[in-house]
């Protein structure tokens, strides 16, 4: 994580990094701690698009219009106030253990070892009091911004501190913007291109959570033990 960490901060800024984490983001929505995520959108584009492809990109994009808003804020405030919080971070190599730790309790979320309250946002896309809509995409899209897989903390600590070395307000909210963009892309692709894979991918979501858990405390464990062994 350190060596990821230590890489981001020396590239500076250039086309590539933007398209960088644009890659990044569409990996991070195709790793398998993801999948829960993919699987209740499913069932929400369905639900409103009703096999219609016009509609379930329709749908596709308001939500991702939502997250970019969302992200941005993000990436402008992280530029702004996060080398204020730098030397805090070195300090208690926070970048060491605290990524590692979300790994595993979020893994241990998803397999019902442990329990936190599902955000009201969450419940909205798993169980929508209204058929979706192009505003209501939107809207459930600005917190789904913040939606992050267990698998891919470590890649979104490196991307806040890279952007928070940078110090530009510009850079931070368009990286932001990429990473969240590339996650759109699989979000737009399954929603328009896959209707019958949804509907399997919402039937399947029981036990990709599970798989899921493992795979996220695996990589949890690991993050650490490879941490603290430097």
């Amino acid at each position: 994580m350190e060596d990821l960490y230590h890489f981001t901060i020396t590239g500076g800024i250039s086309v590539s990094i933007y398209v960088l984490v644009f890659v990044v983001g569409i990996v991070s929505a195709v790793l398998a701690c993801y999948l829960p995520v993919l699987a209740m959108f499913a069932g929400y584009v369905q639900r409103g698009a009703a096999d219609n492809k016009r509609r379930a990109l329709l749908i596709a994009i308001n939500f991702i219009l939502g997250m970019v808003v969302t992200s941005l804020a993000v990436g402008l405030i992280v530029a702004l106030l996060g080398q204020q919080f730098l030397p805090f971070v070195e300090k208690y190599r926070l970048l060491t253990w605290v990524p590692p730790i979300f790994d595993i309790l979020a893994g241990l979320q998803l397999l019902g070892v442990i329990s936190f309250a599902m955000p009201t946002f969450q419940k909205s896309l798993n169980r929508p009091e209204h058929p979706p809509g192009a505003a209501a995409a939107f809207k459930l899209g600005i917190p789904y911004g913040l939606v992050i897989s267990p698998c891919a903390i470590p890649i979104f600590f490196a991307l806040i501190s890279y952007i928070a070395l940078q110090g530009s307000p510009l850079h931070g909210a368009l990286l932001m913007t990429a990473y969240s963009l590339g996650k759109g892309v699989v979000l737009a692709a399954v929603a328009v291109f896959s209707i019958s894979i949804l509907r399997k991918l919402a039937k399947w979501g029981g036990p990709v959570k599970k798989i899921a858990g493992y795979v996220s405390i695996a990589l949890g464990i690991l993050f650490l033990a490879i941490g603290f062994m430097k």
